[in-house]
């Protein structure tokens, strides 16, 4: 049988990988998509949110992943075959997209990162200059940060969502050099700028890779705000459209090429530079990894 297991992008912040939803997005009849699954949790973590944290529901002895573990019902829930198309006839192929950074820092010291468990997802990567990324995670907290004044959201409520240590490159790197290392597979691993200037080249490698049918309707698409986008972090920070907010440029986009960017142009303190920097030796690692058309 072919390989059919669920296929995970993992990204990191900024890096065009909500767009990278789309393809997917546009064959209904043949993917589930999930998007950032783990996010919710994974704040949660970081701000120590025990009210969402203890409605986690523990696994059980019946399910593909037994191990204690807050990750552990979204797991399942992933492998779960019960996605089906419209008239019921298959069941669909699983495509998720999330973040890197939550994934290593949940994982840390524990099972989630035996091979018995990574074995079961189709891993794949993308990742995207920090030149271009750290400068849009910048603008992205930024305007958060005016949403919050405008709301008058306390401080007792607020997190710093622009660091040093929330860029995720690092964690992209990390994650990369585990799974390569314990599954021994060939990662198929995006470069953002390369998808952007050779779509079709590139996504064809990539779905190649990942044992996907190829077709043209994944390469254009509508302006529109999905659905599926909606991670209720709008809820835990108390700012209406706050997904809006973060997506705005792949609500706008109508293809790989075709990314609205209508980022104002502004000037960039010198740690913005110097995360940059900090950052570059992890995506040039990364770079040389990558799909090459």
């Amino acid at each position: 049988m072919a390989d059919q297991k669920p296929i995970i992008l993992w990204a990191h912040a900024r890096s065009c990988s909500t767009v990278f939803e789309r393809p997917f997005l546009q064959c209904p009849q043949e993917f589930h998509v999930i998007h950032e699954p783990f996010v919710p949790i994974g704040y949660a973590e970081t701000t120590r949110n025990m009210e969402v944290l203890n409605n986690i529901p523990l696994p059980k002895p019946t399910d593909s992943i037994t191990l204690t573990h807050h990750f552990t019902p979204t797991l399942n829930e992933i492998l779960a075959p019960h996605y089906y198309n419209e008239d019921k006839s298959h069941v669909l192929r699983v495509f998720v997209k999330d973040l890197a950074i939550f994934f290593v820092h949940a994982s840390e010291g524990n099972q989630l990162r035996s091979k018995e468990i990574l074995s079961k997802f189709r891993h794949t990567f993308l990742i995207r200059n920090p030149e271009k990324s750290v400068k849009s995670y910048y603008k992205a907290a930024n305007a958060t940060y005016k949403a919050w004044d405008k709301v008058n959201v306390p401080n007792s409520e607020r997190i710093e969502l622009f660091s040093s240590d929330r860029i995720g490159l690092k964690e992209s790197r990390i994650l990369y050099d585990l799974i390569k290392n314990i599954t021994g597979e060939e990662i198929p691993l995006v470069d953002a700028d390369d998808l952007i200037r050779e779509p079709e080249k590139i996504l064809r490698k990539y779905c190649e890779m990942v044992n996907v049918e190829f077709k043209n309707e994944m390469l254009e698409w509508k302006a529109k705000r999905v659905d599926t986008w909606d991670t209720k972090l709008s809820g835990l920070y108390h700012v209406p459209d706050l997904d809006d907010l973060w997506y705005k440029n792949a609500m706008q986009s109508t293809g790989f090429d075709k990314v609205v960017n209508n980022d104002e142009k502004i000037e960039y303190p010198q740690y913005v530079y110097d995360i940059i920097t900090e950052n570059k030796p992890h995506y040039e690692y990364l770079f040389q990894h990558r799909i090459k058309i």
